[in-house]
């Protein structure tokens, strides 16, 4: 019988222990595009897809990704660069897991999007030679573009969106 009793309390210290740790962090799948703001050398800000936000993250100052072919750090990467992330969420705040780029992704933030400029930008992206696919999420007032980067850059289809006009974030 002390067996028994020994090990239902065993199993409930475990249970306790894997419950508390499971509240002290969890785990955020988030992605979205490298946001313009600098913050230093131990954080970036992610502009989340499908949110107006923009989430300053900690990072791991010497975190590097495969970028254009070379291991980059985070601080190193430029603006609009499209990325999946798992963050962990602590008492400390959100800080960088795990870390995906995709080159031929972007998500573009405008400052207004109503029903008249949408049809334009649908329009406008559909003639851009690049652009493979598109998706414009007027709730979050941002656009998801698949283009090819060997024909048409960020900053070139970027610039075609302003100089159409359009305000962007």
């Amino acid at each position: 019988m002390n067996r028994v009793i020994t090990k239902v309390k065993f199993v409930i210290v475990i249970s306790l222990i894997i419950l508390f740790n499971s509240c002290t962090h969890k785990t955020e799948r988030i992605t979205g595009t490298i946001g313009k703001e600098k913050l230093g050398n131990d954080q970036i800000v992610i502009c989340v897809f499908g949110t107006k936000a923009c989430l300053p993250v900690k990072i791991d100052p010497e975190q590097t990704v495969k970028f254009q072919g070379k291991e980059t750090k985070l601080t190193n990467l430029p603006f609009g660069l499209y990325l999946e992330t798992e963050m962990i969420v602590d008492k400390e705040g959100k800080k960088i897991k795990n870390i995906s780029i995709d080159e031929s992704k972007t998500v573009i933030c405008f400052n207004e999007l109503n029903q008249e400029q949408e049809l334009k930008l649908n329009q406008l992206l559909k003639d851009i030679k690049g652009v493979k696919t598109f998706k414009v999420h007027p709730e979050s007032i941002q656009v998801y573009i698949e283009f090819e980067p060997q024909t048409i850059t960020y900053i070139d289809l970027e610039n075609k969106i302003k100089n159409e006009g359009f305000e962007l974030e």
